[in-house]
This record gives structure tokens, sequence and C-alpha cells, in this order.
């Protein structure tokens, strides 16, 4: 075919919008299509661009359930993705005309447009039915939903354009690259949603911090009284003294979990008037010190002066959510948090002259906490390996998977660290599939230095 007849038949009339949805719905289910000839018009390609993107909204609400306000930035994300692909068909495309292939960029597009939306309609009516009701959010069979159906939109795509090109070698290969590559940018952008729940929003300004001049001044005054208050180590006793700190103030699993963990201490242990509680949470303004690294600081030289330092033993709990640096997030809006990094708190710990330590981070990746910390006089013990997150930190936990089993149910009935770790681990491993981890049991991690063992054996046998 000369390039005269091609331009002569790339220029009949245009076909139907209609025809396009029907193409594009067709090539998801991986069928043979016939782009040869199709043309559609600028007016119609933005046409339905308008008429996907309303769709992609009103899906968008449906799978919110309750009151939801509209995010209009969200429009003005991922159309550098969308001129990407644009492009891809665009080159395509010139390479299949020099082949006397009549195929038209736009309409190409426009097919791969109606497959994303056929695709996107049937994974939000799966998750209607099937994920929402049954309360699967987050799951395992939720992230098997958005994995499948995008590697699937992809691999659609990918057939589309090698199919409707004929394309050969590295222009396959260059199609695939686009194609898988699109959803990946995608996911890792982290693509704003077109509508945001109300009641998030609100119970966020409901729960944030309230600052008063007297909130203030008796905020101040907590960490002063609560280092006044504790009590001298016991001659000739193997004494456990403790800091928990809960420095996320979004999410209350934290402050419990410090709650909890400050309850059993006490009870196993016999450490009342031993024990440092600090937490960020606007509920506790008023009534426990702010879990800020000075406080920390202060805390551990407080217990460093009251401690026999050859005997006594520190328990220091971490509780918050972790990064993979090894951070350790902090927040209390409004105010400013620096984040605990491992390296600090072992620097604190040396300048006090604390020796036996217990240290317990619970943390997703809180396994990178281990190798900055480990000595023969300490005991280690994370909620997670350095690569995958731990679980249960969410709002609506009411503990964390790792300080229920470890410490809220194993260490109730046993005085070990070690055992209680042993016992717990296998626990948060069928909750965790029980529940759908997404990416793998969390693998918490456990370092028991040789000479922190006897001393922690005279702990126990002194209970």
């Amino acid at each position: 075919m000369t390039s005269h007849s091609i331009k002569t038949s790339m220029s009949h009339a245009h076909t139907s919008l209609r025809t396009f949805f029907i193409r594009g719905l067709q090539s998801a289910f991986f069928q043979r299509i016939s782009v040869s000839n199709l043309r559609i018009t600028p007016l119609q390609l933005l046409l339905m661009l308008a008429i996907t993107t309303a769709a992609s909204i009103l899906m968008g609400r449906l799978v919110i359930i309750g009151p939801a306000e509209f995010f209009p930035k969200a429009l003005l994300w991922g159309w550098l993705v969308v001129l990407l692909l644009l492009w891809l068909c665009w080159y395509l495309s010139d390479h299949a005309r020099e082949r006397g292939l009549p195929v038209q960029a736009a309409a190409l597009f426009a097919i791969g447009t109606g497959q994303a939306f056929a695709l996107d309609v049937l994974s939000t009516l799966i998750y209607i039915v099937l994920i929402q009701p049954q309360g699967l959010d987050g799951s395992i069979w939720h992230w098997g939903l958005y994995i499948g159906v995008t590697m699937w939109a992809a691999l659609a795509f990918w057939l589309l354009l090698t199919r409707a090109t004929q394309v050969r070698g590295r222009l396959i290969l260059l199609a695939g690259i686009f194609a898988f590559g699109a959803p990946l940018i995608v996911h890792f952008a982290q693509a704003p949603m077109y509508w945001l729940p109300q009641e998030e929003e609100s119970a966020s300004l409901e729960d944030s911090l309230q600052l008063s001049q007297e909130k203030l001044e008796t905020q101040l005054q907590l960490a002063g009284k609560q280092r006044a208050a504790l009590k001298p180590e016991r001659p000739g006793v193997v004494d456990l003294f403790s800091i928990s700190y809960a420095p996320y103030g979004d999410d209350e699993v934290f402050l419990r979990e410090s709650s909890m963990v400050n309850a059993v201490i006490e009870e196993r242990f016999d450490a009342a008037g031993h024990m440092q509680e600090l937490v960020n949470h606007p509920a506790t303004v008023e009534s426990l010190p702010w879990a800020s690294l000075e406080n920390l600081e202060r805390a551990i030289n407080r217990a460093a002066d009251l401690m026999n330092t050859e005997e006594d033993v520190l328990l220091v709990y971490l509780t918050s959510h972790g990064a993979q640096n090894g951070e350790l997030s902090a927040t209390l809006w409004p105010l400013e948090m620096n984040m605990l990094t491992p390296q600090t708190l072992n620097l604190w710990l040396d300048k006090a002259g604390i020796k036996h330590r217990v240290i317990v981070v619970s943390a997703c990746y809180s396994g990178s906490w281990i190798a900055p910390l480990q000595n023969d006089n300490t005991l280690i013990m994370t909620a997670a390996d350095a690569t995958h997150t731990s679980f249960g930190c969410g709002s609506g936990s009411d503990l964390t998977f790792f300080g229920r089993a470890v410490f809220d149910e194993a260490l109730r009935e046993t005085y070990s660290f070690e055992e209680a770790f042993q016992r717990a681990a296998p626990v948060i491993r069928e909750r965790e599939e029980k529940a759908g981890k997404p990416d793998g049991f969390s693998n918490p991690q456990i370092y028991v230095g040789e000479k922190i063992r006897p001393v922690l054996q005279a702990l126990q046998h002194g209970r």
C-alpha cells in the first residue's frame, strides 16, 4: 500500500465513540481486534477522557461508605503518565504506518483507554460485592484483587499495542516496559483519591492537640514530677527499671500499648516506683510527659542515677511506626517532634552508664535496630526484621500483634523475656496469616547477649 493510499484511507469518516469502548472491552479480555482504519477526532478523544474520568470519580465515591468530600486536586494528578502512553501509541503507530499499516495513534490510545475503563469497572464491582461487605480492606484478598487487575490491565495493553502495530524485536520490549512500568509509577507515586472520607478528617480535627497556657505549664511540670517520684534501687535485689516511649500521637494504639506494658511490668517484676512513661497523645497532655527526645534522654539519666548499674536492668520499650532507615516516627501536631534513631539511643545509654539493657522496639522494619544496639549486656526484641512491616499498628487496633502476643499474653505466664518471645513468635505468624498481612510474615527478631542472661535469670528468680 502506498503512502498516498494510507493517507486516503485515514481520511475516511471518523469512527463512532461506541466502537472504541466496545473494542476496548474486547481487547481487555485479550481478544484480537482490528485497529486498521479506525479514526477518532480530537473532540471525540476529549469526550472519551471526560466520560472515563467522570466514571472513575463516581466509582471512587461508591467504594467509600458514609459522607465524603470531593478532592478536585486529584484531577491534576497522573497526566504525565497519560502523555507518556500517548507518545508510545504515536511512536509505535508511526512505525506501523511505515510498513503500510493504517493505524492512527489517537485511535490506538482510545482503545487502550477503553480497556482501562472496562477493567476499572470490573475491579470496582468485585470490591463492592466481595471485599467491602466482608471487611477485607487491606487483606491479602484486597491486595490480590489490586495486583491481579493491575497486571491484567498491563498485559492487555501490551498485547493490544504489539498486535495492532505488529512491531518486532526491541519495540516489543519497549511496549512492555511502558505497559508494565506505568502502573508501577502510579502505585509508588501514591495517586490521591478523588474522595476523602469526612469522618477521618473530622476525627483528626477533634483529636488534635489543643494547647492552652495552663495545659502547657502543666505539661512542663509532668516530666519533672515523674522523675522526682522514682524510687532508688533496693540493695541486694536485681531491680527492673523501665521507660516506655510512645512518640506517635496520631494513633491511639501506641498509647494503649504503652499503658499495657507498664501494667504488665509493674505486676510481674515489682517495678512500682521504677517506671517512667512518655507518650505523645492529645488525651494525655495533662497526665503524661511528652515523648520528646529531651524527655527520653533525661529519663535515661534519671534511671541511671537511681540504679545500681552493676546489677539492675533498664527496660526501654519503644512503640511507634518505623521507617526502613531506622527512624522511629514522632508526631504531636502542631508541635514539631524529632525522630529517635538506634544510634542516638545507644549513645545516651552509654553516656549514662547503663550496663544491663532490655530494649524492645515495636515498629515496622525494627530489625534494623539490632546491629547498632547489640552488645554482650543487652537483650533486644523487635516486632519485625529490617525488611518487613509489623502488624496491628493502625488506628483501629487495640494493641499491636507483637505487643499483645509478647507482653499482654506470654509475659503474663513467664518471667523470661526470651521465653515470652519464643512463645509469641508462632502466635504472631498465625494471626498475621489469618489477617492476610499483605507483605508476608513480619519475622520478629531477638538478640540475647551472653552476659545479660545470668542477670535476667537473677531478675526472674527474685520474683
